[in-house]
C-alpha cells in the first residue's frame, strides 16, 4: 500500500506532503485488511482473529492480545523518536496504553532514553502481562518500508519497550525484481496527457434492423 502512493509522491508538482501521502497509504492499508478479513474465503475469521476499526484506527485481536497498527511520523526508515509519541490525542491509543502494566514493572535502563528491548533484563521471577501491542510502520520516498513492535505506556516514557521487525535496505535491492521501488523517472502526473475515453454513438434497435 505504501509503494504505489510513494511512487506518485510529487511535492513540487502536486504539492504533496509526507503527512498527506502517509494518511492515504494508511487508509489504503486499513481498508485492504478489512476487505480481506470480510472476504468469503478469508482465513482470518476461521483462526479466531478479529479485525475492527475503532475510531478509524486498525485493531487486530487474537485471543486476549490486541495489536494496534499505527504509522510512524514522517517519511523515513530511521529509528522513530519513541519518546515523542503521545497517546492523549486518540481514545483508542490512550485506552490501550492505560491497560498495560506500569513502567515500574521493568528495571530502569542502563542509559537514558533506552527501551527495554535494547538491553538484557535480569529475571526477577515475575513476568508482567502486556496485552496491548503497537505495530509501528514507516516508509520513505522510494517505497522502502520498516516496522517495529512496541509496548505503549502512559506518562513518561511513552514506551516500555520496542523492537525492530524489519527495515528494507536500499543497498541490497534486487534491481531486476518487479517489486523493487524506484523514484518516478517519467513526467509528473500533472504534466501527463489526459487519456481519451473510447466513446461511440449508441445505435437504436430500429436503426440496427435496417
Amino acid at each position: 500500500m505504501w509503494r504505489p502512493n510513494a511512487g506518485r509522491y510529487e511535492p513540487a508538482h502536486l504539492f504533496d506532503t509526507p503527512r498527506g501521502v502517509a494518511g492515504l497509504a494508511w487508509e489504503n492499508l486499513r481498508e485492504r485488511m478489512l476487505a480481506e478479513y470480510w472476504a468469503a474465503e478469508s482465513q482470518w475469521r476461521g483462526q479466531g482473529v478479529r479485525l475492527t476499526a475503532p475510531h478509524g484506527s486498525l485493531l487486530i485481536q487474537a485471543g486476549d492480545l490486541a495489536v494496534h497498527v499505527i504509522k510512524a511520523p514522517g517519511m523515513g526508515l530511521r529509528e522513530p523518536e519513541w519518546l515523542d509519541f503521545v497517546w492523549d490525542t486518540g481514545a483508542t491509543r490512550h485506552a490501550a496504553a492505560a491497560r498495560n502494566p506500569d513502567f515500574d514493572a521493568l528495571p530502569p535502563p542502563p542509559m537514558e532514553g533506552q527501551l527495554a528491548f535494547d538491553f538484557e533484563i535480569p529475571w526477577s521471577g515475575v513476568c508482567p502481562v502486556w496485552r496491548e501491542v503497537f505495530f509501528v510502520w514507516a516508509g520513505d520516498a522510494t517505497g522502502l518500508t520498516a516496522g517495529w513492535l512496541g509496548l505503549p505506556h502512559l506518562g513518561r516514557p511513552r514506551w516500555s519497550a520496542a523492537t525492530l521487525l524489519w527495515r528494507d535496505d536500499a543497498a541490497r535491492r534486487d534491481e531486476t525484481a518487479d517489486e523493487v521501488p524506484h523514484l518516478p523517472s517519467d513526467a509528473a502526473f500533472s504534466e501527463r496527457d489526459v487519456p481519451s475515453a473510447p466513446v461511440s454513438l449508441k445505435r437504436w434497435p430500429e436503426q440496427s434492423a435496417r
